[in-house]
């Protein structure tokens, strides 16, 4: 006799086209977010959503707003538990990065007209995330369609602000706020069909560098040293950009040494109980986003700043990262004579600070419940990783709800770059596991 889970699958399985049509869909509304706090545009998109939920038959279908304006609403579609069963989140954000004219170039496809070629599906936030969401929604419309009662309540959640970090106010956050909490909570982020139980954190930090204007035909006098009674060095001008090398230099050497220092078998260790495909050894980095110096056309650089991005672990806060930083600065800077009269300004944190998210032990009875639906359905043993990025799970788990993150394609497949896109079968498979978890999890009746 045909099982549950096996009518479920079979459904997701006959229902392929329509799942892939919602996701062109979906990637079909510009639901940009720039990156700054107030200025997404999800409106479009979450209305779309609430339509397809109610009309998919969800128990409850909620829609607020909680910025300023009431225009970025966050949907929570609910599949009521008949009692006697856990409830589950599963969350994911609609908003997606912009598509600069430079990057657009790099396109070969419309980014707002998904395709589908070569077994994928082609368009902004295809991997990042509304091929998640899209795995999801399924999943319930499967349990919905096929008459599967659940014990516990599923809450399929569209959040907004993701790429903002205003999941800590507007998204993810609120929901919890709102009411939607349960001992476990799976994140559609792109992991490759990989479980990831842990994220590290990012922050930024600038360093300023005060030099001293000279003209350009004084270079020599600034640079040189000068026969007696002549001016040179400081006396003349400080070349800032020139002063700047040397911690550029610092934290490349740093950049080794923390690496070295943190080794961990999840995050930058291959995973188990296989190496994954997506991390790559070394996820500590300071990188220089920016580096701005100079101040006119015809003088000696009197000035530099370099804007770093820095990723770092989570068995240390930011705020330890960033006071080692500043030590380092302090004692390189005093080596120098211009540096120990003028010392860097050393400012941190700056632009965004997005801590890790609270690993999960990967004996944690929500961590068992999605690696058993993965090997049912796809017959192969789940690989255990963690996330190389930031999301979401920071705030949910912030607000006491385990999280994990679990969704079709991967960091690599284009996300925030041109041609991003998701596998198709990566999208139906991630469709089943979602369906089987919330069947074992939440608890259902024959």
């Amino acid at each position: 006799m045909e099982s549950q889970k096996q009518k479920v699958a079979k459904y997701i399985d006959a229902h392929q086209n329509e799942i892939i049509q919602f996701l062109c869909d979906f990637i079909g509304f510009k639901s940009v977010n720039p990156g700054i706090p107030g200025k997404g545009q999800e409106l479009d998109a979450q209305k779309w959503v609430k339509e397809k939920l109610e009309e998919f038959g969800f128990d409850k279908v909620d829609f607020w707003a909680v910025d300023e304006e009431k225009k970025r609403p966050n949907v929570v579609g609910t599949i009521k538990g008949k009692g006697g069963g856990k409830a589950l989140i599963y969350n994911g954000h609609c908003d997606v990065v912009p598509v600069s004219e430079n990057e657009l170039k790099r396109w070969t496809k419309d980014p707002w007209k998904a395709v589908v070629e070569n077994g994928c599906v082609y368009g902004r936030g295809a991997s990042d995330m509304k091929g998640g969401l899209t795995s999801m929604i399924w999943a319930a419309k499967a349990l919905i369609d096929n008459g599967i009662n659940l014990k516990g309540d599923l809450y399929v959640e569209s959040v907004v602000g993701e790429e903002s970090v205003e999941g800590r106010t507007i998204g993810a956050r609120a929901t919890v706020d709102r009411g939607y909490k349960a001992p476990f909570a799976v994140v559609s982020e792109p992991t490759d069909c990989e479980i990831h139980v842990k994220s590290p954190g990012v922050f930024f930090f600038e360093l300023i560098i005060e030099g001293k204007e000279a003209h350009t035909s004084a270079r020599n006098q600034v640079i040189f040293p000068q026969r007696y009674g002549i001016p040179c060095g400081k006396e003349v001008g400080v070349d800032a950009i020139a002063k700047a090398i040397p911690f550029i230099e610092l934290f490349q050497k740093l950049e080794v040494q923390f690496n070295q220092r943190w080794r961990d078998r999840i995050l930058g260790g291959g995973g188990y109980p296989h190496p994954e495909d997506q991390q790559g050894i070394g996820v500590f980095t300071i990188n220089p986003s920016f580096i701005e110096g100079g101040t006119y056309l015809g003088a000696v650089p009197g000035y530099c700043k370099i804007t770093y991005c820095v990723w770092y672990p989570d068995w240390v806060t930011d705020k330890e990262v960033w006071e080692e930083l500043k030590r380092h600065v302090d004692a390189l800077a005093s080596t120098d004579d211009w540096l120990r009269e003028n010392p860097p300004k050393f400012n941190a944190p700056i632009l965004q600070r997005w801590e890790p998210m609270k690993e999960v032990p990967v004996d944690h009875p929500g961590v068992k419940s999605l690696l058993k639906a993965y090997r049912e359905v796809s017959g192969k043993e789940p690989v255990i990783s963690g996330f190389k990025a930031v999301a979401d799970p920071t705030f949910l788990s912030q607000a006491g709800i385990p999280t994990v993150l679990f969704g079709p394609g991967s960091l690599g497949s284009g996300i925030h770059g041109p041609d991003e896109f998701v596998p198709v079968n990566q999208v139906i498979e991630c469709a089943k596991t979602f369906a089987f978890m919330a069947m074992d999890w939440c608890g259902y009746t024959e």
